[in-house]
């Protein structure tokens, strides 16, 4: 009974939570090197490439890269240094 007073709560409220599926993990870059408006939409794309890789958003103001990827595929590691290689930006896995 608590549990469903609290999903009626933060329907109330407007909170809602993105439930990741179980094969599904994120990971934040920091991603240097990136100099212009379109950097952002190059490491996206590069990204985006990589297979095992679900989804990714970087914003140039803040050099952040988030990914969300299958890890049975492929780790932070491989994915930072797919970036590199592909777009000569350096990426940095950022901890939680």
């Amino acid at each position: 009974m608590l549990s469903s007073m609290k999903a009626v709560l933060l329907v109330a409220t407007g909170i809602t939570f993105a439930a990741q599926a179980p094969d599904t993990a994120t990971v934040r870059l920091h991603i240097s090197r990136m100099t212009c408006g379109s950097c952002p939409t190059t490491a996206r794309l590069a990204l985006k490439k990589l297979p095992g890789v679900y989804s990714a958003t970087v914003t140039l103001d803040d050099s952040l890269g988030v990914v969300r990827y299958d890890p049975a595929r492929v780790t932070p590691a491989q994915i930072a240094a797919h970036l590199t290689r592909m777009t000569g930006f350096g990426a940095k896995i950022l901890s939680d």
